[in-house]
């Protein structure tokens, strides 16, 4: 494999990221989804001789969805994970071995012209989530080279000429700065972005579309709403979700939370003692997904999209606050509620369609 230089441009807490299977056993990356083979790691293991080799080859299965072969997997898991939470084919062979989306997650890297990439972490890994989440610091940038064999996996960044014309990189770094106004609440901050991006989008090709812009913070019941109709159109049928949806059950007949109060629940509980928690995770998601040109429309119209999320994680988090019986951990509710919302919206394939129809309904 070719080594190739590249100028990185991430944040500063992915120099203390590596992988540790057992701090999390291995829950995420290896279990619940099949690991698709590069042509590079089939080639590898098809030349591996020996016992080693044919032991390894048992280990394949052929998926005729993918036309592709990946890894076999048993209770729901890879067979190469081992009882540790390591993976059993790095621990043995080293990285090397590893497939491109195995040695890359949760990594995600978006390759522009002039070898230049930028990367994040998904705190879909909770190793990662930790290292974004529990900064002790507001997200910073930073520059480094870096070298990698496998940039046949990174994400192309989308038409050059085009991120030039409409300003990319300084809304991108403008949207990241808002966010980081501590002098605001995050609803205010969220405002402000979407006023912005509207003023952003009269100077670009598309002009503005002031109705993409109309936001003011949603009552529980829409988001409730919002939030169960977005569930069914992803078909998400996992535990978790399942116990979200009967705890909304529970609360519609209790009668939902007013406006008011539960926006002070959230301040007193969240975003007062944990605001940079919850500031570093929004931060982070707009720079990892390309943000302002996340999703076909205009800059304000991406924005609505951003903003939308963060009514969701609202109610999820409320949920989990009305539904604890004793004291919780407020921080790891944080992860794990912010785990759930990435994990749907960056893993589900039909999760950017069904949201994007959903505000087109709204």
């Amino acid at each position: 494999m070719e080594q190739q230089e590249f100028l990185c441009i991430e944040p500063a807490y992915l120099e203390q990221f590596f992988c540790d299977g057992s701090k999390c056993g291995g829950s995420i990356c290896c279990y619940g989804w099949q690991q698709i083979l590069d042509d590079a790691a089939l080639a590898r293991y098809r030349a591996l001789e020996g016992e080693d080799g044919e032991k390894l080859r048992r280990g394949l299965v052929y998926l005729p969805e993918a036309e592709n072969f990946g890894f076999r997997h048993k209770d729901d898991h890879c067979v190469f994970l081992r009882a540790d939470g390591l993976c059993g084919l790095q621990k043995k062979y080293g990285a090397q071995m590893l497939t491109d989306v195995c040695a890359e997650y949760p990594r995600k890297t978006r390759l522009f012209p002039h070898d230049v990439v930028e990367r994040a972490l998904c705190v879909t890994c909770p190793v990662a989530a930790e290292l974004i989440l529990q900064n002790d610091e507001p997200l910073q940038l930073v520059k480094r080279q870096i070298q990698s064999t496998r940039s046949k996996y990174f994400l192309p960044s989308g038409d050059a000429e085009a991120l030039v014309e409409l300003n990319f990189f300084d809304w991108q770094a403008r949207g990241m700065e808002i966010l980081q106004n501590q002098e605001l609440t995050l609803n205010q901050r969220l405002a402000m972005l979407l006023q912005e991006l509207a003023k952003a989008d009269e100077h670009l090709p598309w002009g503005r579309d002031a109705s993409d812009v109309v936001w003011e913070p949603w009552p529980v019941a829409k988001q409730a709403d919002f939030f169960c109709r977005f569930v069914r159109g992803i078909e998400d049928d996992t535990a978790k979700t399942a116990a979200y949806l009967e705890l909304v059950e529970k609360v519609k007949v209790q009668g939902f939370w007013e406006q008011a109060a539960a926006q002070n629940l959230l301040w007193e509980k969240c975003e007062g003692p944990y605001g940079l928690m919850l500031e570093n995770y929004l931060v982070n998601e707009w720079f990892k997904e390309l943000y302002p040109c996340a999703v076909l429309g205009t800059y304000a119209y991406n924005g609505l999209y951003f903003v939308v999320q963060w009514e969701i994680w609202q109610f999820l988090l409320l949920l989990e606050l009305t539904a604890a019986e004793k004291a919780i951990d407020v921080p790891r509710l944080i992860r794990e509620t912010a785990g759930w919302l990435a994990s749907r919206l960056n893993h589900y394939t039909t999760a950017q369609n069904v949201l994007m129809e959903l505000l087109r309904d709204k």
